[in-house]
């Protein structure tokens, strides 16, 4: 497998110290790539012809703009900036794209965790999801002296206040298939990234709660999220599959 990467942020140097099978990187801000010690490239079909499976980890907007010609160019692709995927007709033409042209499309847990139960719960029906994050104000770019909710509403409209900072809101939509209700605060003693995740469906009621430590890389990145990819790509050459 030779890999390539969209962005050259926290999520790809993560990705590039773990793996030796990625040959080639894409950003529109080359000086961010300059010490990955890999190929730069300069457009996103000059990354496209050395490559036959590509990850972005750029932002909700490189989705927007090159998830589709990447299916089209018969690539497999690995969505990390979930939050791309908010707007419904694009992510349905992605989808159909993605079945037409018989490629993969990869999306990761991330941050996140228990999508196995939503997966199964799905099946018999979800009543309800809700999602409470609990951030430091900086990765959130708020300010505040004490826990402040700063957002509640939809995974819609939670991705379009904060598109680096809740692209699991729009994970469990799409792995639910249902409205997400979400809450956001902001703690200035908090110093994880605390997601809570409560579902109920006709299998019973899960509550899950993750901790995570930021990436030293980026603050704003859980190190959960940044190692995601890398467990995906493990399980797509594994025989065995653990989890599933």
């Amino acid at each position: 497998m030779k890999i390539g990467i969209i962005g050259c942020g926290a999520i790809a140097r993560e990705i590039i110290s773990r793996r030796k099978d990625v040959v080639a990187v894409y950003d529109i801000n080359r000086d961010k790539c300059a010490d990955l010690g890999v190929a730069i490239c300069n457009s996103l079909d000059e990354l496209l012809e050395n490559v036959d499976f590509v990850i972005e980890a750029a932002s909700p907007k490189a989705v927007e703009d090159y998830a589709l010609k990447i299916i089209r160019s018969g690539k497999d692709l690995l969505i990390m900036s979930v939050g791309g995927l908010v707007n419904r007709d694009f992510r349905e033409r992605l989808f159909r794209e993605v079945r037409e042209r018989g490629v993969n499309l990869y999306i990761p847990s991330g941050a996140i965790g228990g999508l196995d139960i939503i997966r199964a719960a799905r099946y018999g029906g979800i009543s309800e999801v809700k999602i409470t994050s609990i951030k430091n104000p900086k990765n959130l770019g708020v300010e505040c002296d004490k826990r402040t909710l700063v957002f509640k509403g939809s995974a819609e409209e939670a991705i379009a206040k904060f598109p680096k900072s809740t692209n699991v809101t729009v994970l469990l939509l799409l792995a639910t298939g249902i409205n997400v209700d979400v809450e956001v605060y902001a703690d200035p003693e908090v110093k994880e990234n605390i997601h809570r995740i409560h579902l109920v469906g006709t299998f019973g009621i899960a509550d899950i709660e993750i901790r995570n430590k930021p990436s030293e890389r980026n603050p704003k990145t859980s190190y959960l999220a940044a190692l995601s990819p890398v467990s995906i790509l493990e399980f797509i050459n594994s025989p065995v599959k653990i989890g599933v």
